[in-house]
């Protein structure tokens, strides 16, 4: 069989018990003390920091610089040539055999 469960631990008595309230009281004082003070000012750095870039900013003059390069496209395309216009007579379709043989090219 299963041992019995250990009984529960009895509270404190009542003077441990205002002791320890006594002691959290006393760090909650400090701690709202410490949120009480003003902030201090910020330090000076020794180097100005460099400015923020926005990264918007920034993708958009690299596509300016980019749409620079580019040369830019004709207006309109080049016509075709008189002899790519021209109709094609069809070329005979190679046998099957010859296709078999390696004759037909």
């Amino acid at each position: 069989m299963t041992t019995p469960p250990e009984p529960a631990p009895t509270p404190p008595a009542d003077a441990a018990l205002g002791a320890r309230v006594s002691a959290i009281e006393g760090k909650l004082d400090r701690v709202l003390g410490f949120l009480d003070k003003t902030p201090d000012a910020p330090a000076v750095p020794a180097e100005p920091e460099r400015p923020e870039v926005n990264i918007a900013d920034e993708i958009r003059r690299q596509l300016e610089e980019r749409d620079a390069r580019k040369p830019a496209a004709p207006a309109e395309p080049a016509a075709p040539k008189p002899a790519e216009l021209a109709e094609k007579v069809p070329e005979p379709v190679a046998r099957r055999v010859e296709k078999i043989m390696g004759w037909a090219e």
